[in-house]
């Protein structure tokens, strides 16, 4: 069997697969790394898979390009390695995906590069939903449901909670400075941005979560079935995973960040009494200098890695591998 059949049938696979060199150059790219990653075999051939396409991140926010590349350690040691990790799609958002990484050795044995497969581990129902011309059931702009749904869902959890057959979490997001994003790229590329902090949203949440575009720049999430610690750890991983996020527009990278509000609904709260808490608790993290979770127990301390800006290649090979950000 020659060479093309192995590439036809790799690229038929719903797995991602690419090869990169000893640089972690792209030298393979197939039709499933082009559907999970929207990014055509032509747009990321011969580019470094971290020179702003993929950067990789994980749940503590990480920045694994940095500090823990899979395929670097592979390639240091030729051990196979798996992670999970959340990679940058092409509209700007982040996708959950679990990576494998392989040696790629040349006919004296050497390592000439190595082989990573990955594959989408998306828990949340609302994540990657598209708006079709057929279906009103979705917002036109973030393709999550929209604030009706969210409100007739709250009401049927809140009585839950009364009845102490559940607990329930909610976060109140508003994106930062958005109008400066309208202002200066236009209302076509403001839509562009909501909808990828909402699936960046929809990607950060845990499956039964409900995420809902309330109004304007600003998202809900129902959390039914959350603690306080979980409530906590799924807004600062959503708040991450926007700040993460971005739009590459020319030569400009166009990001924005979230301020939440983070609450544990209680059986005594009325549902406006929960969102007006919640609200309450954003707009102090609006007020505390934005990009940040308060939640009832006051505004949370982030360890996430600042993100990778612009699109040079800010280290060397094969550096240092943090074996701990690939646990």
């Amino acid at each position: 069997m020659d060479k093309d059949f192995y590439v036809d049938l790799l690229d038929q696979i719903a797995d991602g697969v690419y090869f990169v060199d000893r640089d972690r150059r792209i030298t393979y790219w197939n039709g499933g790394a082009e559907h999970i990653t929207g990014y055509s075999a032509e747009e990321v051939l011969d580019h470094s898979c971290s020179e702003g396409i993929l950067r990789h991140v994980n749940d503590a926010g990480t920045q694994l390009c940095l500090h823990g590349c899979p395929l670097a350690a592979v390639m240091r040691d030729g051990q196979a390695r798996s992670a999970k990790v959340y990679l940058h799609h092409k509209d700007g958002h982040r996708v959950p995906v679990t990576v494998r990484g392989q040696a790629l050795r040349d006919e004296t044995g050497e390592i000439s590069g190595s082989v990573e497969v990955f594959t989408t581990r998306i828990e949340n129902a609302f994540a990657d939903l598209r708006v079709s011309d057929t279906n009103g059931a979705l917002d036109p702009v973030t393709g999550l449901p929209p604030r009706r749904f969210g409100e007739i869902h709250l009401d049927s959890l809140l009585k839950a909670v009364q009845e102490e057959t559940t607990t329930l979490g909610l976060l109140f997001l508003d994106v930062d400075h958005f109008k400066s994003v309208n202002d200066t790229f236009g209302h076509r590329v403001g839509d562009e941005v909501l909808r990828m902090v909402a699936q960046s949203l929809a990607n950060g949440l845990n499956r039964g979560d409900v995420p809902v575009r309330w109004g304007g720049e600003e998202l809900v999430a129902l959390l039914p079935g959350a603690d306080r610690q979980i409530v906590e750890r799924t807004a600062e991983r959503v708040r991450m995973l926007v700040e993460n996020s971005w739009i590459q527009k020319g030569d400009d990278q166009v990001r924005v960040t979230v301020s939440i509000g983070a609450t544990v609904v209680t059986a005594a709260d009325s549902a406006e009494d929960a969102l007006d808490r919640a609200d309450r608790l954003m707009y102090a993290g609006k007020t505390g200098g934005r990009n940040i979770v308060v939640a009832d127990r006051g505004a949370l301390t982030s360890k996430a890695a600042a993100p990778i800006r612009g699109t040079s290649i800010p280290w060397q090979m094969p550096g240092e591998v943090d074996e701990a950000a690939l646990a």
